[in-house]
């Protein structure tokens, strides 16, 4: 759930992170982690993002994905509003990141779980990368994951 941000091989965790007391203020790393432990808090950021439902702030209205209540249902139409919200939402709200593309991929061996591919390009400060994230949409809980 964090933006963490790292300066001189220290990294901050969100405002969130800071205030779990099992984990420590601020924490140093070596500069073959740190790209790791930003992508780590990107991917907890953009889980957030994505079981947040849009409404649900009254200070961002518009923070969050649309409320699709049958995320099962596997038609193209519906499956690309999806993808097109998440798109829109991580363009949004996820400034390290640029979205190129959101692809659903059907799993014929789990229908309950919808299945989405970002691919992008991770931008900070010196590093530049492509980036492939896995999200998958629980049928039971309606809850996304973020791999």
């Amino acid at each position: 759930m964090g933006n963490s941000v790292f300066n001189n091989g220290v990294i901050h965790g969100s405002f969130f992170e800071r205030l779990d007391p099992n984990l420590p203020i601020t924490r140093t790393i070596d500069d073959s982690h740190q790209l790791e432990a930003v992508v780590g808090a990107i991917k907890r950021h953009i889980e957030w993002l994505l079981n947040s439902r849009e409404g649900s702030s009254q200070s961002a209205p518009e923070l969050g994905l649309s409320d699709f209540n049958d995320a099962t249902g596997g038609s193209t139409d519906f499956t690309l509003k999806i993808a097109n919200n998440i798109k829109e939402t991580i363009q949004r709200y996820e400034p390290r990141v640029t979205v190129q593309d959101v692809e659903y991929s059907p799993n014929p061996d789990n229908p309950l779980e919808l299945t989405f591919k970002v691919v992008g390009q991770l931008t900070l400060r010196q590093y530049n990368k492509d980036v492939l994230i896995e999200l998958v949409l629980n049928g039971h809980n309606k809850h996304y994951d973020v791999y």
